[in-house]
């Protein structure tokens, strides 16, 4: 498997543990007033997988012939808790699908891949 460096996008937390390494960037770091369109570039040049739950980035990356890869997260609201044993328990599985996936969309019970 590729090795792969993650956006994360401001609806995510900063100040989470599971962040904590230098595979992950932070849009609230670079300009956390950007729109949708600049993370998406910003991710296409630095070669970064959007981490997010904006689902403004779902119809994009459907709608984009870019390489830019997204993690959509659709968890509903969780506790920073009960998001970071999601993530122990998950964050392998999630991005096993990222060599042959355009987007992954993470739901609390299941992964769904859409295939480049």
């Amino acid at each position: 498997m590729k090795s792969y460096r993650f956006l994360i996008d401001v609806n995510l937390p900063k100040n989470f543990g599971f962040f904590n390494s230098n595979d992950f960037e932070f849009v609230i770091d670079i300009n956390g007033k950007w729109p949708d369109k600049d993370i998406w570039e910003y991710a296409r040049q630095n070669q970064l997988v959007i981490v997010t739950k904006d689902s403004d980035f779902y119809h994009r990356s459907l709608l984009n012939q870019d390489d830019v890869k997204v993690i959509y997260l659709k968890l509903g609201n969780l506790l920073l808790r009960d998001l970071h044993i999601y993530f122990i328990k998950n964050w392998d599985a999630i991005i096993s699908h990222l060599d042959d996936s355009k987007m992954i969309i993470a739901y609390q019970t299941s992964i769904e891949t859409i295939v480049l």
